[in-house]
């Protein structure tokens, strides 16, 4: 199975992500909300209006069906909409 950019950006610890940015956690054992990046800072970035703090390597991009369900898939869902 093929992985998706956003992926496989996370999985090579090279996303950078810019204000604006969508994000989600990778951890399935984190909260599963949608997150906005509000500014960049060092290896991590400051989210939600600046309330929020998490390293780049914890956070990934959020997809186009992550965003049209407003939370963070299962891979189990993200599989499901890969095949739809």
């Amino acid at each position: 199975m093929e992985s998706t950019v956003a992926q496989q950006k996370s999985k090579d610890n090279q996303q950078d992500f810019i204000a604006g940015d969508v994000v989600v956690f990778t951890d399935p054992h984190k909260p599963d909300v949608l997150m906005t990046v509000h500014k960049v800072q060092g290896d991590g970035v400051l989210l939600d209006g600046n309330r929020n703090f998490a390293l780049s390597h914890l956070i990934r991009t959020a997809s186009a069906v992550e965003l049209n369900a407003k939370r963070r898939l299962t891979k189990a869902e993200q599989a499901l909409a890969e095949v739809s």
